[in-house]
């Protein structure tokens, strides 16, 4: 979509409900700190970036390259979340990964529908 501002508003929405899910989860365990959010949204952040770069998330974005990327950045940025952070452990990892697949996925899916929503309506 070249010339289109639809790439940069699906990535805005995209990390915009990233943060919803950290700043959620992080308000639940009741941190709040700078250091905490950090630690937390980084590894997810990092990870859907770096996953969407090669799949061309952004370049050809819709349904079907959203769910390529969600089912591949979500967990990997879990984990290395959990390896920065130190928990969960044991079986306990499967249930946190788990609830952020689905939870991400409601917010990514709100998130692209506003933003399909405001390209429209331009």
């Amino acid at each position: 979509i070249r010339g289109s501002r639809a790439p940069i508003l699906y990535v805005a929405a995209d990390l915009a409900a990233l943060l919803v899910f950290v700043i959620v989860g992080l308000r639940g365990h009741r941190v709040a700190n700078l250091d905490g959010f950090v630690r937390n949204a980084v590894p997810l952040l990092g990870a859907w970036l770096l996953v969407a770069w090669p799949l061309r998330t952004y370049r050809r974005p819709g349904w079907r390259t959203l769910l390529k990327t969600w089912i591949v950045a979500v967990p990997v940025g879990l984990l290395v979340r959990t390896a920065i952070v130190g928990s969960p452990r044991g079986a306990r990892i499967l249930v946190f990964v788990g609830i952020g697949l689905a939870s991400t996925l409601v917010a990514l899916v709100l998130a692209r529908l506003f933003a399909g929503w405001i390209r429209r309506a331009r």
